[in-house]
């Protein structure tokens, strides 16, 4: 009989292989890492070998993220008690802090740190983490400024930095941000979404067609986006009600693109097994949008 940690799997082998899946794609998945994580180490602990404290730590990230105090502490004294001294562990604790709201005793111990390492990303990233809980968007984005300074091949460092500048309405930087992202991973439809959606919000025919051509490009990446089919049906539309500022051929490529793309948003919605409602609400915007009668 499986064991309370193996419930959703065939074997605690299973259970294992599925957390090891989440770390590897950096996929949090906290709530099921609480029903999976403890048991596994409960019940089956001695057979996982050195991976164990990894274990230990997937759980104790995903506890914080859950607010449940008690496992969080739990796993931060076990491993503290494997790894004393460690800067890895101090990081956690650090964390830990970070979660009860004490930022002062938090940034205190990642200055410690980085005293002693000063080009630990991950405590950098943690200071960062401290000005964007208080609020602190102009520091954190001079924060994030400096940090991709030094490491410039931080994704997640530009797309946060791209989101403080959507925050102040900052399109110009943000899209800058985004730019960078995509020359490295140009093959992420979700790169291409996000440029998209903030060159629209930009608006003017330009960046219109701009988001025209990149919402195109993450339905290619992936053509089940619903998110990326409307976006495409939308900034289409806009193109087309232009009185001024398209030429002829712009305006029929977004007819095209949008007799496409609505048709495609339909299919999806209705693979998918969307209610009636929801599909007539589907059809009721295609037909607000109306590209096709417009001159």
């Amino acid at each position: 009989m499986a064991e309370s940690g193996e419930i959703m799997f065939s074997s605690w082998q299973a259970a294992r292989d599925q957390l090891r899946k989440w770390r590897e794609e950096g996929s949090k998945q906290s709530e099921t890492v609480l029903t999976l994580g403890p048991a596994l180490i409960t019940e089956r602990g001695t057979k996982l070998g050195d991976e164990l404290w990894t274990v230990y730590e997937q759980v104790f990230i995903a506890a914080l993220d859950c607010k449940q105090s008690a496992i969080a502490t739990a796993s931060l004294r076990e491993l503290s008690k494997k790894f004393p001294g460690s800067k890895r562990v101090a990081l956690l604790r650090g964390m830990s802090l970070e979660a009860l709201q004490l930022y002062d005793e938090a940034d205190q111990l990642y200055t410690e740190l980085l005293q002693e390492e000063p080009a630990n990303s991950g405590v950098q990233k943690r200071r960062l983490a401290i000005l964007k809980a208080q609020g602190k968007t102009v520091e954190l984005a001079e924060g994030l400024t400096k940090y991709l300074k030094d490491f410039m091949a931080d994704h997640d460092a530009w797309l946060e930095l791209a989101e403080v500048y959507i925050a102040n309405q900052d399109y110009g930087k943000a899209a800058f941000c985004v730019e960078e992202v995509l020359m490295a991973n140009p093959h992420h439809h979700l790169y291409h979404l996000r440029y998209a959606e903030i060159r629209q919000t930009m608006g003017g025919v330009e960046n219109l067609e701009i988001a025209r051509k990149y919402y195109s490009q993450a339905v290619n990446l992936h053509g089940s986006s619903v998110r990326a089919l409307t976006g495409l049906c939308l900034a289409c539309s806009a193109i087309a009600s232009m009185a001024k500022g398209p030429s002829s051929k712009s305006k029929k490529d977004s007819q095209r693109l949008f007799s496409w793309a609505s048709e495609r948003l339909v299919s999806v919605y209705e693979s998918e097994g969307a209610s009636e409602s929801q599909l007539r609400t589907v059809h009721a915007m295609i037909e607000n949008l109306n590209v096709g009668e417009r001159q």
